[in-house]
């Protein structure tokens, strides 16, 4: 069948074909418009509420996280406070009734300071008492919950968050926090924050939802917290769903279902304290949504393939018609007004006869055109024509200079005789190609210039550079465009080039002046030496570029030194040594600037209060003017004059050295939790990197790399020990990128993987908190 059809559409006119390809184009991208639009908007739909449950949950878990962020900093300042600490360990007794009377006006005074309400107990375990301020001094069995007093006092030694209705009569959030003593290893009192559970449901009372919709806040248990519905705070989920989404989100499809209905939800978790924000939708008002779109879609499609029908009709039967015209006139009957049903075919033979045609004329253009241009190349550089020729010549063969100023560049190989030494005369020739093509590649990266090469000479490479205009931009650019030439050759060829660049000159006839300009300029290479960028401006030194450049430098240097960075102060002597025969052009200013030099150290040691006799034994300035070369004045600086100032002045940064290294400790401990980096506590101290890695060394005999990760290890011990996090959250915390990598290190660390540290922990084989205490 396929095979009749495919005989029939090949046998068909040209007519018919043109009308079911003009049909298949304006059809096909409507109905496929209409089936990506549609779906699309499907998904917008179900994006654009998940994009708004998420606006919604991140503001209510921003409010919660601040919420319980208040209470446990609450929590933590009392239970650190000397004054709880010492009524625990005493006791609710009247010998120490100074002590509780403290205890309750601070108590007090909390209560009254915090921006949240809440009530405080305090849980004396040894005593088997009860300090409330709703109920002042009471027993333990009389308090409002004795189950979980109980609890704490048999198996908790840390803080713990109870959500509301976890226990009967509970209608209240409780955040409980021990209270460190360090004569026992068990804790001897808690402290008790309880806060309406009204509290945590009017962030979500607030939150208007829409119908429909729902909103839930669950612990890291599965229990509700708190809901617009507050039936159901205190209950577990009861969706197995529900459950598999919140346990794994990423496994598992955003559609639920819930009480017999399904939703589509969204979820937040947060990272503070592992509570999960839900948002629910019911999927019905959403597809109902979609449904709407997708008829209203197809519907404009069904229009429009009706209107594009009629469209190809028409077009057809217009477009056909010169073609019939043309087919009648090469088939030499154009009185007849029906083509031949072949007519097309006795075109298409036609214009293939005129295509090889002009093919076979092109190829023999194209093999002369590169020896026409090269030789139109050479002339123009000798000045052998003139501007009318050359314009002839550009119109004729298409050359790509243009414009009214012209560059002359010349690239040249340094060492020539050595590179025709190493290379045969076949790869010599390719090498030159390819950095002749690599030239004309850069100067045609810039849209402003037209370019042309040569080689008018061997192992030389000759670059015209046209443009319209000169100015500033235009002479920068040429200028950074040609000096890119001897770092592109250094990284793709085994050999160097000097490059020299004439002024602009104007009109054709200039060209020829400019080339003997840039000849004239790679004369310098023996004074400057080999890979250089050669121009008119650079060897004529300004006096108040110098000394403004150089000045600079000097100073650079002082400051170096003065900061004690040695490595920077030879980095910037290296610049400065490859500054100064840009400027400088005898030998008795070259020692001056360096005689400057050794007088700004020497004024520099002076304003710090120090004997430049101690520095300098001998006379400097005799010492620098018996050199003979820079060479010998930079090693004399750097071998000598450098690492003396700096070693001597060394004394004078020790305390203040001491002082940041201890500053820098206490930054540590309090930021461990962040990502902390050299460069960023470099910036933090206003140091540099290496100033803070070499300081840290010398003061702490440890690496600051080693230091991070050594404390971050010992946190990591005091989580598993003391906590149920999990070993993926303790990894996030200690900014770990991978629990693979947190693992990797603690096993280099402890010797032994997390988990199993945690189990022998709890097995009561390890001792962890004297290992903490040996942490750096």
């Amino acid at each position: 069948m396929s095979g009749k059809l495919a005989r029939l559409f090949k046998h068909t006119t040209f007519k018919r074909k043109l009308y079911l390809y003009s049909l298949l184009l304006c059809i096909v991208p409507v109905l496929v418009l209409g089936t990506v639009s549609s779906t699309i908007a499907s998904r917008m739909v179900q994006e654009e509420v998940d994009h708004n449950h998420q606006i919604i949950l991140r503001q209510i878990q921003f409010q919660v996280d601040r919420f319980l962020y208040t209470l446990e900093k609450a929590s933590i300042d009392l239970a650190n406070n000397a004054v709880i600490e010492k009524s625990v360990q005493a006791g609710p007794s009247m010998q120490h009734l100074d002590i509780s009377l403290e205890m309750i006006d601070l108590v007090q005074r909390q209560r009254n300071f915090s921006e949240i309400p809440y009530d405080i107990s305090i849980l004396y375990s040894h005593y088997g008492k009860v300090y409330s301020n709703r109920e002042g001094l009471i027993d333990q069995n009389d308090f409002a919950y004795p189950e979980i007093a109980r609890q704490l006092n048999a198996n908790y030694n840390g803080p713990v968050v109870i959500s509301p209705r976890t226990y009967p009569n509970q209608d209240e959030l409780l955040v409980i926090r021990s209270v460190p003593l360090f004569v026992t290893d068990k804790a001897d009192g808690f402290v008790m924050l309880h806060i309406q559970s009204n509290k945590l449901s009017s962030f979500v009372q607030t939150v208007q939802l829409g119908e429909r919709r729902r909103l839930l806040v669950l612990d890291d248990k599965g229990t509700v917290v708190t809901s617009h519905d507050p039936a159901e705070i205190g209950t577990r989920i009861n969706s197995s769903e529900l459950y598999r989404y919140w346990s794994d989100p990423d496994g598992s499809s955003g559609q639920v279902e819930l009480d017999g209905v399904s939703y589509q939800v969204s979820m937040e978790r947060s990272a503070f304290n592992d509570w999960t924000y839900l948002a629910l939708t019911e999927s019905s008002l959403l597809t109902g949504k979609a449904q709407r779109i997708q008829s209203l879609t197809w519907t404009i499609v069904a229009v429009l393939v009706a209107i594009w029908v009629s469209i190809a009709l028409l077009g057809t039967n217009r477009l056909y018609n010169p073609i019939q015209r043309l087919t009648n006139k090469f088939s030499g009957d154009s009185r007849s007004n029906q083509p031949p049903r072949d007519g097309l075919e006795a075109l298409d033979s036609f214009i293939h006869h005129v295509v090889m045609t002009n093919d076979r004329l092109q190829h023999r253009l194209n093999e002369q055109l590169p020896y026409l241009k090269e030789t139109v190349f050479q002339q123009l550089l000798r000045g052998e024509m003139d501007d009318r020729e050359i314009r002839e010549k550009t119109e004729q063969y298409g050359f790509p200079l243009k414009g009214n100023w012209f560059y002359v560049c010349l690239v040249d190989v340094d060492e020539f005789g050595r590179f025709r030494e190493t290379y045969r005369e076949k790869d010599r020739s390719l090498m030159l190609y390819a950095l002749r093509k690599m030239c004309e590649e850069l100067c045609e990266q810039e849209s402003d210039f037209s370019c042309i090469t040569a080689a008018p000479l061997p192992g030389q490479v000759a670059i015209v550079i046209g443009m319209d205009r000169i100015d500033e931009e235009t002479e920068r650019k040429a200028k950074e465009t040609v000096s890119q030439i001897n770092g592109k050759v250094r990284h793709y060829f085994q050999f160097t080039v000097t490059v020299a660049l004439s002024r602009p000159g104007k009109n054709y006839r200039s060209i020829s002046d400019s080339y003997q300009q840039a000849l004239e300029l790679l004369t310098y290479r023996l004074l400057l030496g080999h890979n250089q960028f050669i121009t008119g401006d650079g060897l004529k030194p300004s006096v108040q570029q110098s000394r403004t450049t150089i000045v600079k430098r000097q100073k650079k240097i002082v400051s170096c030194i003065a900061q004690g960075d040695l490595e920077g102060a030879e980095a910037e002597l290296a610049h400065m040594m490859r500054e100064v025969p840009q400027y400088v052009q005898n030998s008795e200013t070259v020692l001056g600037l360096f005689a400057y030099l050794i007088g700004e150290l020497d004024m520099l040691l002076q304003e710090l209060g120090l004997d430049p006799k101690a520095f300098f034994p001998g006379d400097p300035y005799k010492e620098l003017y018996a050199k003979t070369s820079l060479d010998e004045v930079t090693s004399w600086l750097t071998e000598t004059i450098f690492p003396s100032v700096v070693r001597h002045m060394g004394s004078l940064r020790l305390s203040k050295q001491k002082t940041a290294i201890q500053q820098v400790l206490a930054y540590i401990r309090e930021h461990y939790d962040t990502d902390l980096s050299l460069q960023h506590v470099a910036d933090r101290f206003a140091m540099s990197p290496s100033q803070l890695s070499r300081t840290f060394k010398e003061e702490t005999d440890i690496h600051f790399g080693d230091y991070l990760i050594q404390y971050r290890m010992e946190k990591a011990k005091e989580f598993l020990v003391h906590t149920d996090m999990p070993i993926k959250d303790i990894s996030e915390k200690l900014c770990y990128t991978s629990v693979q990598n947190f693992t990797r290190i603690f096993k280099q660390t402890a010797h032994v993987p997390p988990g199993q540290y945690r189990k022998q922990y709890r097995d009561g084989e390890a001792d962890p908190a004297g290992e903490t205490q040996e942490g750096p």
